[in-house]
C-alpha cells in the first residue's frame, strides 16, 4: 500500500507542479504591458538634441565614421561625397585635436534653435560647447530633415 500511496503522491505532485507552472506562465502573459502603451514619439527638438549630443560625442571619441554618418549629403552625388569624405575626416581630426587640447568635451548645449525662414526642413542652431578646462565656445550648426531623419548639414 505504501508504494501505491507514494505513486499517488508523486502523480499528484506532478499534476500540481504542471498546473502551477501553466498557471504561472498564463499569469505572466497577463502581466505584460498592454499593446497600446507604446512610448510617445520623440519631438523634433528631442531628436535634434540627441543628434547634436551623438555628433559631438563621436567627434570627441575620434569616431569619424560615426560622425560622417550623421552628415547630410542630400545635395551631393556619390562621387562628390567620395571626394568630400577625406576632407571631412581632416576637418573632424582638427576639431578633435582642439577638443583634446582643451581637456576634452564636458558639455554640449543647444542655446538657440530657429527654423530656417528660407529653407524647408532646416533648423539653425547655436550650440554652446563646454570643454574640460572650463573654456566655452559658441558654434553655429544647421540640421536638415533628410527622409525623416535629422542630419548635420555641411
Amino acid at each position: 500500500m505504501s508504494s501505491s500511496v507514494s505513486a499517488c503522491i508523486s502523480r499528484r505532485h506532478c499534476l500540481l507542479a504542471g498546473l502551477f507552472t501553466a498557471s504561472a506562465l498564463g499569469l505572466a502573459g497577463c502581466a505584460t504591458a498592454p499593446a497600446d502603451t507604446t512610448a510617445p514619439a520623440a519631438t523634433p527638438e528631442e531628436l535634434q538634441d540627441a543628434l547634436v549630443q551623438r555628433f559631438y560625442r563621436a567627434l570627441a571619441d575620434g569616431d569619424f565614421d560615426r560622425s560622417i554618418s550623421m552628415v547630410s549629403a542630400r545635395s551631393l552625388s556619390k562621387e562628390q561625397l567620395a571626394e568630400l569624405t577625406p576632407k571631412l575626416r581632416q576637418m573632424l581630426a582638427g576639431a578633435k585635436s582642439k577638443v583634446d587640447a582643451k581637456g576634452g568635451l564636458q558639455k554640449v548645449e543647444i542655446v538657440e534653435r530657429v527654423p530656417s525662414a528660407t529653407r524647408e526642413n532646416v533648423t539653425q542652431l547655436r550650440v554652446l560647447v563646454t570643454y574640460g578646462d572650463g573654456n566655452t565656445r559658441r558654434e553655429r550648426m544647421n540640421l536638415f530633415l533628410d527622409d525623416g531623419i535629422w542630419k548635420v548639414e555641411v
